[in-house]
């Protein structure tokens, strides 16, 4: 493949299923590409530290699990999603890289968030604190409202007016299915080469290592294992990731379009996904985590990852 000409000035460039913004100078709201083009499975990234965002498209589901899947839980309860139109999703979680951008941009509070990491939930030091390392690790510790400040940062740094968001429980699950219908993506049980997954146990939680998945009681560097159909990577496992949804156990008012629940307990927010010590059945793609307060800081297993409308 031919690469175009960096030294051009600053123009947009479409690569077969990519489209990035190129300048040698620095990245500006000036430079955001229009999205309207975009087709399912195309990518866009809008500046140097956001994330890479995959389209994904319209369609509908059956979100929560039959009653017939092993170790479903009383808040998944099955019903008809439909997504009315493509969206777009970060790829992967984000990363200590991205995060750390946005505090020199000073949007985001990196030093309350390291602060946080290094304390246990009653405010005494933890001794046992480990730094798994930062770079393309998926940043962990921030509360709801951290992840609301770096979609903030986002839309500010690429001119997109809220465009950004965090995704709803129903995209997310949407998301991760890519169109199955099994407890995973790709099949009915855990499979250590496809995710950073914790023992094997029914209830037992701890670090664990088999197949692809190397690392122990950590996260692994984001994209370290096979993307699902719609090549998005880590929706199961690694660390737990924030939706912009209230809390509801019984889906009552969970809208029916694909957006996120503003009814219910909005004191609590609701994640998804499983973590490097979760076991088996907290990675299933309708598991539901137990929320947490929207300012919940320090839990070394918990980040976010971002959607966009279209």
């Amino acid at each position: 493949m031919e690469i175009p000409d960096m030294k051009t000035s600053t123009a947009m460039r479409f690569w077969p299923g990519l489209l990035l913004v190129c300048s040698t100078q620095a990245w500006s709201q000036a430079d955001t590409p229009a999205v309207t083009a975009l087709q399912p499975g195309n990518k866009l990234q809008e500046c140097r530290n956001c994330p890479e965002m995959i389209v994904l498209p319209a369609g509908d589901f059956m979100m929560g699990s039959d009653e017939n899947e092993a170790e479903r839980r009383d808040n998944e309860p099955l019903h008809a999603v439909i997504i009315p139109r493509p969206f777009a999703m970060s790829a992967t979680p984000i990363t200590w890289n991205q995060w750390e951008a946005c505090g020199r941009d000073n949007w985001c509070d990196g030093e309350s968030v390291d602060e946080a990491l290094r304390l246990n939930f009653d405010g005494t030091p933890n001794t046992d604190y480990q730094d798994y390392g930062r770079g393309t690790r998926p940043v962990v510790g921030v509360s709801w409202y951290d992840a609301q400040q770096f979609v903030g940062w986002l839309n500010w740094k690429t001119g997109r007016d809220d465009a950004y968001q965090l995704p709803s429980e129903a995209q997310w699950e949407y998301a991760a299915r890519a169109g199955t219908t099994t407890p995973f993506p790709w099949g009915d049980d855990v499979d250590f080469n496809f995710g950073n997954f914790g023992m094997p146990g029914h209830e037992v939680r701890g670090g664990y290592a088999e197949g692809r998945d190397v690392w122990i009681e950590e996260t692994s560097p984001v994209a370290s294992f096979p993307p699902n159909a719609w090549g998005l990577y880590d929706m199961h496992g690694n660390i737990f990731e924030w939706t912009q949804d209230c809390y509801e156990a019984d889906y009552a008012h969970a809208p029916r379009d694909g957006s996120a629940n503003t009814e219910g307990n909005c004191a609590n927010r609701v994640f998804r996904s499983g973590t490097f010590a979760s076991n088996p059945y907290m990675q299933r793609s309708a598991r539901r985590g137990a929320p947490y307060p929207n300012s919940a800081r320090g839990r070394n297993y918990l980040g976010f990852r971002v959607a966009m409308i279209l």
